[in-house]
C-alpha cells in the first residue's frame, strides 16, 4: 500500500488492524514516515497494491496479504481501541482538510465518516484513504477496499 522504505528514507512502523471479514489482525506496517495526508498520498505508488506485509503484533510474524481479501486497512493510534466509543458525526473539531466529506456503510453494516483527498484515484482505483473526522476515535486514517462497501454518500466539500 504504502512505498517500502529504501535506504534513502527511514521507515517507521504503523499500528494497523486489518479487517477480512471474519478475520482481524492486529500489527505493524513498514512505511515511509508521513505527518499529513497529502504527504502520505504524494508518496503512494500509482495503481494498487497487490498485497500487504503484515507483521503480527502477537508474533511477529509476516504475512502477505493479497489486497482483493481486505475489507480495509485501519491505521490506529492504539491497538486496545475502546469498544464503549460512539462515533460522532458531523462534530465541530472534526480536521481541517481539504477534501470531499462522504459517509461509508461496508457490506458487515459498519458505518464511517471520513474525508476523501480529492483526486481522480478514489473514483478509479480499487481502493482509497479515508482520514476520520471523529476526533475522539482510534482510527488515524483508513485505507478503504471499495469491493467491501454497500453504500457511499457525499456529504458535503471541505475547504481550507
Amino acid at each position: 500500500m504504502i512505498p517500502s522504505a529504501d535506504d534513502s528514507h527511514s521507515s517507521r512502523s504503523e499500528k494497523i488492524v486489518v479487517q477480512l471479514g471474519s478475520r482481524t489482525i492486529r500489527g505493524y506496517l513498514d512505511s515511509l514516515p508521513w505527518d499529513t495526508v497529502e504527504e502520505l498520498l504524494s508518496r503512494a505508488p500509482h495503481g494498487s497494491p497487490e498485497s500487504f506485509r503484515i507483521r503480527h503484533l502477537e508474533s511477529n510474524l509476516v504475512e502477505e496479504i493479497p489486497a482483493g481479501e481486505i475489507k480495509a486497512v485501519f491505521y490506529v493510534s492504539s491497538f486496545e481501541g475502546d469498544s464503549d466509543h460512539k462515533e460522532l458525526h458531523f462534530h465541530s473539531r472534526a480536521p481541517i482538510v481539504h477534501g470531499i466529506w462522504v459517509r461509508l456503510q461496508f457490506l458487515d453494516g459498519e458505518v464511517m465518516e471520513g474525508i476523501i483527498y480529492n483526486s481522480i484515484r478514489y473514483l478509479v482505483d480499487p481502493g482509497f484513504f479515508l482520514l476520520p473526522t471523529d476526533p475522539d476515535g482510534n482510527n488515524r486514517l483508513v485505507y478503504v477496499r471499495k469491493s467491501w462497501l454497500a453504500d457511499y454518500r457525499v456529504l458535503g466539500m471541505r475547504k481550507l
